[in-house]
């Protein structure tokens, strides 16, 4: 059974973490080794009860499996299943120091506080997996670990066992909430980021407030479909090298992006130099003609600003913008390891061929009668362009003519 991008990411997320808790336990072990070793040969003292041999011993047996298992996650394939075990070695190890350690104190009581403060201390130890599995595992042994280590070395002194268990039942079950919770996060988070990369941010906040999601398949929808093109690339891109025409392409594609967001478009694909833009999904609005409508002129006006740097005047760019508005079919399309959100259909194709004519009729922006029919009285000359009919044209594909119109922008 294949794994889905996030399940990959979160498997790869408990291995890198996996590695962090045996560092930590490492380390650990390592600062207990050196303090209890140079407690025993009488440097310092720090703990009421000397330290012993056998304290010395344990320290030096839990800091070589430490070694172990750390040298283990460094050298070998990260295994899933590693996970259980290290855990019931954790409770181990520290059920085997509390029974074994004179240093330890027991008595009137004492015990039953370092059984649930031990526990715990293991439990939110394994949190740091950020794995479901391991956190009930966790759990469950920690339960088994309190009751062994309380009743095994319990000195008769009274204590309220029910409630104590209740007690650590509770901060167990906020330590998987937790976990739970990060896992969602990182889901959230990647979804996210995923996301961002074709719709601006306030539409991705829209979704996550609306809680839509993103999954296969699709739907009729008006859209309003944009498509621009730099004239002349291949000779641009022809005169410099890879890295410089690179270098070029992102700056563009970035500085049109920002542009597009602007007017809350969603980027349908990069392909090459040119941009497919929609407006009206993944969310319709009244507006979604006149947005894409102001999104070219603005991005007209944002070649122009490249074109004012640009140290050769042959260099400066020519972008043809075709825009047309019709239903396409709207979804995410793919295969189950790779979806695009993206639009189909046959007036895609046209308004694809309108960007084409852009060149023919030597002007920057054409749009289509059905979204010229879309801005009737809901543009000014405030909004810095103007509209005028060019021609009729019968395009590929087509066997009526259309009617096209110019956006000049003033």
């Amino acid at each position: 059974m294949k794994l889905s991008l996030v399940d990959e990411i979160l498997i790869a997320r408990e291995m890198k973490n996996e590695k962090t808790v045996a560092f930590v336990r490492f380390a650990l072990f390592s600062v207990t080794s050196t303090l209890d070793s140079l407690s025993y040969f009488g440097w310092f003292q720090y703990t009421i009860v000397p330290t012993s041999l056998i304290t010395v011993g344990l320290d030096i047996l839990f800091l070589i499996f430490a070694t172990l298992v750390l040298v283990f996650l460094f050298y070998f394939p990260y295994k899933p299943y590693l996970k259980f075990f290290t855990i019931t070695l954790d409770y181990f190890i520290i059920g085997l120091m509390i029974f074994l350690d004179p240093t330890i104190l027991k008595g009137n009581g004492l015990i039953y506080f370092i059984a649930m403060t031990s526990a715990m201390f293991v439990f939110q130890f394994n949190l740091l997996r950020h794995s479901k599995a391991g956190t009930i595992y966790g759990a469950i042994l920690a339960f088994v670990y309190f009751l062994v280590v309380s009743i095994g070395l319990e000195d008769g002194y009274p204590f309220d066992l029910i409630p104590m268990m209740f007690g650590l039942a509770m901060m167990l079950g906020m330590g998987y909430l937790t976990t739970v919770s990060n896992i969602e996060m990182v889901k959230e988070a990647n979804a996210k980021q995923m996301m961002e990369r074709y719709l601006p941010s306030q539409l991705v906040s829209e979704f996550y407030k609306n809680k839509a999601q993103l999954e296969p398949g699709g739907e009729n929808k008006e859209v309003t479909i944009l498509f621009s093109d730099i004239r002349s690339f291949t000779k641009f891109s022809e005169q410099r090298s890879a890295e410089e025409v690179v270098h070029f392409l992102n700056h563009y594609l970035s500085r049109m992006t920002e542009v597009i967001f602007k007017f809350n478009g969603t980027i349908d694909k990069f392909i090459g130099d040119a941009i497919m833009t929609i407006f009206g999904a993944p969310f319709k609005r009244d507006d979604d003609a006149l947005r894409a409508v102001k999104s070219a002129v603005a991005m007209i006006r944002e070649i122009e600003s490249i074109n004012e740097v640009m140290a050769n005047p042959e260099d400066k760019l020519q972008v043809g913008i075709g825009i047309h508005t019709g239903e396409a079919i709207v979804g995410n399309i793919g295969s189950d390891r790779r979806l695009d959100y993206t639009v189909i259909g046959d007036n895609v194709n046209l308004a694809s061929r309108i960007e084409g004519l852009t060149k023919h009729y030597q002007c920057s922006i054409l749009i289509s009668e059905a979204t010229f029919k879309q801005l009737e009285g809901k543009f000014s000359d405030e909004d810095g362009f103007l509209i005028r009919e060019i021609d009729q044209v019968i395009v590929k594909g087509k066997s009526k003519p259309i009617t096209v119109y110019e956006v000049v922008c003033l």
